[in-house]
């Protein structure tokens, strides 16, 4: 009889979140420590503390499960990818602007892994990352709005009214007159909006110290990209004459020490670049409006481009750590 908290062996998915995860930790750990080191507002350093400890506690297990089936823990970030010496590069209000948003792309995720894993112990293990990681995003939430940080999205101080769609026209973007946007395609403009502007404050950062031409040149390419999706976003809104998100790049400092390798750092940005991707596709499968899912879908295809970019260039470096994969049986039979 199987036991139950091993009934069976770990299955591709769920070898693929447990690896995913392991990655994004190690890269957490790394940014986190250095954040911490420098921050001189004791409720935000204890925000950082806390998502550090959680990081910790995971790559304890997802390293734990992966030892369980004897396959090999990937070498993700370390040490020598960060350098505790280096000046802060940010100051604390955009560490904690970034915090919040790294804990909804982790609230994601999880949500994703939790979807595509049967075996119970890993099950388990998903909902208690969401269920302490919903804590601390409370928690950042409510000192954000404390502090004033935080940028709230528009209100709409028009009278509603409750009513059904009675012509085609509701959809018309391109011609004729529009319809004002809706609640529903505002929530998404302005999500993607702050997290398009997080981008920009770390490739502004990155662009400062990265050592090497090509990653230089990279950043600053996909900051071009990203401000300038900012400004497609957020002329969404303005034309309704609804406010936009605050910017924070006055929140990097003047350091040109490198906080991070290389290394990390574009592969922090190839990872969101890469998550846009999802984002910009859940609210353009929301958009009512043909002009707005047009924007999305240009703007979909120009960050697919960009992120292929730079898969690219962390293969040229070979800093692209390879996942798991199926056995290539071909190569086998051909002794390779």
């Amino acid at each position: 009889m199987e036991q139950d908290h091993h009934p069976t062996r770990m299955n591709a998915s769920e070898q693929a979140v447990i690896w995913s995860q392991y990655m994004s930790d190690s890269m957490s750990k790394c940014v986190l420590k250095y954040m911490i080191k420098d921050t001189q507002d004791e409720s935000i350093r204890s925000l950082l503390q806390s998502s550090l400890d959680i990081s910790e506690r995971h790559l304890d297990q997802t390293k734990q499960f992966l030892k369980q089936e004897g396959h090999p823990v990937p070498i993700g970030f370390t040490e020598q990818d960060v350098n505790m010496e280096a000046p802060s590069l940010f100051t604390d209000t955009f560490k904690i602007v970034y915090l919040q948003i790294m804990i909804i792309h982790g609230l994601t995720r999880y949500a994703g892994a939790t979807s595509v894993c049967l075996r119970e112990d890993i099950r388990r293990y998903f909902m208690d990352c969401t269920s302490e990681t919903l804590v601390l995003y409370d928690r950042v939430t409510s000192l954000s709005l404390s502090k004033g940080i935080q940028s709230k999205p528009p209100t709409l101080n028009n009278h509603q009214h409750v009513g059904f769609i009675k012509k085609q026209g509701y959809m018309t973007g391109w011609f004729g007159k529009r319809r004002p946007i809706n609640a529903i395609e505002i929530s998404g403009v302005y999500l993607n909006m702050q997290k398009t502007m997080v981008k920009m404050v770390l490739e502004l950062g990155f662009s400062q110290v990265c050592q090497h031409k090509k990653v230089l040149d990279y950043m600053e390419r996909a900051r071009k990209l990203c401000k300038r999706h900012f400004t497609i976003l957020g002329s969404m809104l303005e034309e309704e004459n609804l406010h936009i998100p605050r910017i924070f790049e006055s929140e990097v400092t003047d350091s040109t020490a490198a906080p991070f390798s290389d290394k990390l750092m574009l592969y922090h940005i190839e990872t969101l670049l890469s998550a846009a991707l999802g984002y910009y596709g859940e609210a353009l499968s929301m958009c009512q409006r043909r002009d707005l899912s047009a924007a999305y879908a240009r703007m979909n295809t120009e960050i697919a481009l960009i992120a292929e970019d730079g898969i690219n260039l962390l293969i040229d470096h070979e800093w692209m750590e390879e996942p798991p994969a199926a056995a290539d049986h071909e190569g086998l039979a051909r002794g390779e």
